[in-house]
């Protein structure tokens, strides 16, 4: 599986809101990181479960729409597009996905103020 490929199923899963689907993308790893603060998100498989869990549970609406993907190696960049969130107006993110033995290892987001 190309990394674009498997960045685009755990999209897929994110928008079904399919929590163990969207899991089984990572690995048992996995980091999520905030740019520039350098914050870290989630740090595991078991950490991103619970978080998107409760995000999904209190965001039925939620979607992400990809504007814009580009790869590079073992990176895709993404533009996501996400509504339907804590009552906010649409707003769009850069994720930086990184892919090893066909399953994103860590995500870094930034995301305009």
């Amino acid at each position: 599986m190309t990394p674009e490929k498997i960045v685009q199923l755990q999209l897929d899963y994110y928008n079904k809101q399919d929590v163990e689907g969207f899991v089984s993308t990572y690995t048992s790893d996995v980091q999520i990181v905030e740019h520039p603060s350098g914050n870290v998100l989630v740090s595991g498989a078991d950490e991103l479960r619970a978080r998107y869990a409760k995000m999904f549970q209190a965001n039925p609406n939620n979607r992400a729409e990809i504007k814009n993907r580009m790869t590079y190696g073992n990176f895709v960049i993404d533009l996501e597009e996400v509504s339907g969130r804590d009552n906010r107006e649409p707003f769009q993110a850069v994720a930086i996905y990184e892919v090893k033995e066909n399953l994103i290892s860590k995500v870094t987001f930034l995301e305009k103020e």
